[in-house]
């Protein structure tokens, strides 16, 4: 049988082999009643150093898993405080760490020897690759927005972010959609372009253009095309909106209201004034991007396109015309004027239009009607006149004569029946200093006496000369 002290030997021999192992000893234990030699004291001595080793290894294992927040209890071993030394540390570079992490790259470390060397030059070149990148996402957002604002000026900022943002943006095909469509156009650009220098024609219509695309773009539409003096504006894509109809209308009536400021601009300048006319239609058009892989646009086609254009033929300035499709979208609040018959190719009847006079939620915006009266001139003017369709004259020229004249409107007595918005050019007698007949555009906007063929005629385009000759008419001036 073992002694007590062979006992204790085997149990620090075992003690020992399992730290070899790695492993966790328990304390030795001795019989209460040992006496206090030599043995009592090594057992308690190796106690201490199993307790200390113990706890080094805890240290060691909790630190190995990352787990830095806990009690490293009290030890006297120099293994026991350079493990709590090492969890102070750890927890001082995962706290600069997350101060990087966060951005801040005026952290270091230096109290890890060559670890700190390391994680420092870490740092370094993180601060430099992060700088870099900054500088260039500020290129990539400057030469973005470049890219916005240039491509902007030729087509709607809302189809340039169409384009950039969706994956697809550039995909050729189209969807079919309804939406409501704005056509605009001043009426007898022609003819007055042909009598200003074309520094002033540009000058003019770049101005109109500038005020008439801020108020389209305060609407959110999207200008599909400015083609000359003529806009085609969506409401509705490539951005859907619920209310495309309300936005359109009003569009169309601070359009009309802008027209004063630009001709305040143009009398300033010495130019003419000018009048605009505008359609609105509510219809199904396909919309998407239509062209080749080299050469593409975003624009709408279908018949909704071409009604709209009709409707627009058929303005006068300071007119909105709108659609039966567009009173339906619109629902209610619209204030209507005269109905108007517009006919258009491949629709069996015609269109009854109506005029736009206001709408009762922007009361600020009713447009007048025009009840401008035309006053008898000193005695009638013998003229001629031819009709005009699609810009060109085809048919004879007929006699007639104006027996009542304003600024802008006039009373032809005519040689037959006119229609209702027929466009028509007169030509006054020459004078002696006149190398031709002078001429001017109108439309016929109502009979006046069928049976004398008499009707209101609309100024649509009146050359400064001719507007000369007349207003002499009406003060006597001319043929007294």
């Amino acid at each position: 049988m073992l002694t007590v002290e062979e006992q204790q030997i085997d149990k620090i021999t075992e003690a020992f082999y399992l730290m070899l192992k790695g492993k966790k000893p328990s304390s030795i234990s001795l019989p209460e009643d040992y006496p206090d030699n030599e043995i009592r004291q090594t057992v308690s001595y190796i106690n201490r150093f199993i307790e200390e080793y113990n706890k080094g290894t805890e240290l060691l294992s909790s630190i190995s898993r990352g787990e830095l927040d806990f009690e490293a209890g009290k030890g006297q071993s120099v293994m026991h405080q350079s493990l709590k030394n090492l969890q102070a540390n750890l927890r001082h570079l995962t706290w600069k760490t997350q101060r990087i992490a966060d951005g801040d790259f005026s952290h270091k470390v230096d109290f890890m020897g060559e670890f700190s060397v390391a994680f420092n030059s870490m740092t370094q070149q993180l601060k430099d690759s992060y700088e870099q990148l900054v500088k260039l996402n500020e290129e990539l957002d400057r030469r973005n927005q470049f890219i916005r604002n240039t491509f902007g000026r030729y087509t709607s900022a809302d189809i340039v972010e169409t384009l950039l943002d969706a994956p697809d943006g550039l995909k050729l095909g189209g969807e079919k959609r309804e939406v409501t469509l704005l056509m605009s156009d001043i009426r007898g650009f022609t003819a007055l372009a042909e009598r200003l220098e074309p520094t002033d024609v540009v000058a003019l219509l770049n101005h109109y253009l500038s005020a008439m695309v801020d108020v389209i773009q305060e609407n959110e539409g999207t200008i599909d095309e400015i083609i000359g003096d003529a806009i085609l504006v969506i409401f509705g894509a490539p951005t859907a909106m619920p209310d495309a109809a309300q936005r359109a209308i009003r569009c169309a009536l601070e359009m009309q209201k802008a027209m004063r400021g630009v001709n305040i601009h143009n009398r300033q300048k010495g130019w003419p004034e000018i009048e605009m006319g505008i359609a609105l239609h509510t219809g199904v058009v396909v919309v998407g991007n239509i062209g080749s892989t080299k050469r593409s646009k975003y624009a709408v086609v279908g018949g909704t396109v071409n009604v709209t254009a009709r409707i627009e033929s058929f303005t006068v300035g300071g007119q909105v015309l709108v659609s039966p499709g567009l009173i339906r979208a619109a629902d209610t609040g619209l204030i209507l004027g005269d109905e108007i018959e517009v006919h258009a190719k491949g629709m069996p009847e015609a269109l009854r239009c109506h005029e736009l006079l206001g709408h009762k939620d922007y009361p600020d915006l009713v447009l007048e009607e025009e009840h401008e009266d035309c006053t008898t001139p000193a005695q009638p003017v013998r003229l001629t006149y031819v009709h005009l369709t699609d810009k060109h004259l085809d048919e004879q020229t007929q006699p007639g004569t104006l027996v009542g004249l304003s600024q802008r409107r006039a009373v032809l007595e005519a040689a037959g029946p006119l229609a209702r918005y027929t466009n028509i050019v007169l030509r006054l007698e020459a004078a002696a200093d006149d190398e031709e007949n002078p001429e001017f555009y109108a439309k016929v906007i109502r009979a006046l006496d069928d049976s004398r063929n008499v009707y209101l005629l609309h100024f649509t385009s009146v050359p400064p000369g001719t507007r000369a000759r007349l207003d002499g008419f009406l003060t006597g001036a001319e043929g007294s």
